[in-house]
């Protein structure tokens, strides 16, 4: 059964409930994780199929999160850019015990993992865009 998609807030442009999809609560230490980002117009559901893929689930934590202005995600602030969505992913991250991740944008996806990269390279390892499960261990 494929988890239902949640809200955590974390405290980034003064306070963000994120929307995201996570494989498994709490995140398997024992496994790496796969943070999957949408694409622009869509939601935690673009990445559907990955979440129903036994092969990938049974091999990876998967978390997909929908950057500011989709889906579930909700702030306050009238302004933000996809470096805010990428500060908001890396506390969301950190809210949800993940000390290391992969990262995979699908659009404007590859533009916010590229940005969590840059801006914590000890916890995002690496990146790919476009979408590329070639990660599996």
């Amino acid at each position: 059964m494929v988890p239902a998609r949640q809200t955590l807030s974390v405290p980034h442009l003064g306070g963000i409930n994120v929307g995201y999809r996570l494989s498994s609560t709490p995140p398997n230490q024992s496994k790496p994780t796969l943070i999957l980002i949408i694409p622009f117009t869509t939601t935690v559901d673009y990445y559907l199929p990955e979440f129903e893929n036994r092969e990938l689930t049974d091999k990876l934590n998967l978390l997909a999160i929908e950057p500011l202005g989709h889906g579930a995600t909700r702030t306050k602030s009238e302004t933000f850019t996809y470096w805010d969505s990428a500060i908001m992913s890396l506390q969301l991250m950190d809210a949800l015990g993940i000390e290391k991740a992969f990262a995979l944008g699908t659009s404007q996806g590859g533009w916010i993992s590229a940005r969590m990269a840059l801006l914590a390279p000890q916890k995002v390892g690496k990146i790919r865009y476009p979408c590329s499960c070639d990660l599996i261990p």
